[in-house]
């Protein structure tokens, strides 16, 4: 008697193989010899997003109607399967050329490139410091002026006992070399949209979002956006002058939370993210980066209303010794202005900010 597991028929991009059922899709093409472009393997990045054209798989289910992950979905019969062009994966070399504290835990960490690394707002890529482990860290714009096409900007926890971001500024130092592989991720900007945008953002998962923030704005300054920035304490809120500089402009509201109670200042709101969403609608699109947990509430209560969420789950790295991700959080202060105003987004220069805040709190 053969008790060999039932096969199915797979065809991706006109090419055709046999694969069982109950097999990951990933697996299958790999294993078929299907150069599938893959990175996370947990359902997370969106690398391997493919769109199913026709057939049934279960699970891994995207972002948008019709896509799935091919490294969580699996097949359970013969499925025709559409998969898009090589992403642009690319390594390029380069120095670490800046640290600029942004509080007492995150920085500012800027490298110059030999050539350029086109990207989408929002994406990432794997930086490798020489003599060190590489990190995923989400590309984004950079606090104080313009970036050019031969510098990369990102948002850095400081951890104690990380391998890697204890050594910025001691051991890793302006001039290191360094390699940037990617870009990675599907949670990017998309243009041509007219949507209203929803980000959401948990600590240094502001990095991706404010670069989607930006993006979007120099597309069309009076796009209708909704960016609700939180963390466990106001400390961990580093990025007020940005939110100050979003706030500006007429059809953007700006919502920062602390889960944890404070009297700093009436500016940041208690409790969640989640606390503070709107009624959504199914032409919404949200964006949601940072703590696992949050992530994971967005996308739910996105699809229950039918909207479309680009998600961005900061995951702890295993080899740190540290229990959050080398992606994570931060310290700051923030307060937005009570009166928003019509503007350009002035990304060459600071913009002014109200002065009380945790600055006052704290005698500084």
């Amino acid at each position: 008697m053969d008790w060999k597991m039932p096969s199915s028929q797979v065809t991706i991009n006109g090419s055709s193989f046999q694969a069982r059922r109950g097999e990951l899709l990933l697996d299958a093409a790999l294993s078929n010899g299907v150069a599938m472009p893959h990175d996370c393997r947990a359902g997370h990045c969106g690398t391997c997003c493919v769109r199913l054209v026709s057939g049934e798989v279960r699970g891994g289910e995207g972002s948008e109607p019709g896509i799935v992950h091919a490294c969580q979905c699996r097949i359970v019969g013969d499925a025709v399967i559409e998969m898009g062009q090589p992403s642009g994966v690319r390594t390029v070399e380069g120095v670490l050329s800046s640290l600029r504290p942004l509080s007492h835990e995150v920085i500012e960490v800027g490298i110059k490139t030999d050539r350029a690394l086109p990207y989408h707002a929002g994406q990432y890529v794997q930086v490798g410091f020489s003599g060190y482990p590489s990190r995923p860290f989400s590309i984004t714009h950079p606090l104080h002026g313009d970036p050019n096409s031969c510098s990369v900007c990102f948002h850095v926890r400081r951890m104690n006992d990380g391998r890697v971001t204890s050594a910025l500024g001691k051991r890793i130092a302006p001039g290191h070399r360094v390699k940037v592989t990617g870009p990675y991720g599907s949670a990017h900007f998309r243009p041509n949209q007219e949507c209203r945008l929803i980000l959401v953002a948990t600590n240094t998962g502001f990095a991706p979002i404010w670069s989607i923030a930006v993006a979007a704005l120099r597309e069309n300054p009076k796009r209708r956006m909704m960016i609700i920035a939180g963390g466990r304490t106001i400390e961990s809120l580093y990025m007020g002058p940005a939110l100050t500089r979003l706030a500006r402009f007429p059809n953007v509201l700006v919502l920062p939370v602390c889960s944890t109670p404070q009297t700093v200042t009436s500016a940041v709101k208690p409790g969640r993210p989640t606390d503070y969403l709107p009624r959504l609608l199914q032409t919404d699109v949200l964006h949601a980066c940072g703590a696992p947990s949050m992530v994971d509430a967005i996308k739910s209560i996105a699809a229950l209303n039918g909207a479309a969420c680009h998600a961005d789950p900061f995951l702890p790295t295993t080899d740190d010794k540290g229990g959050e991700s080398v992606l994570t959080r931060a310290k700051g202060w923030l307060s937005v202005p009570s009166r928003r105003q019509a503007g350009q987004l002035a990304l060459d220069r600071e913009p002014p900010i109200l002065s009380y805040g945790i600055a006052q709190a704290r005698g500084e």
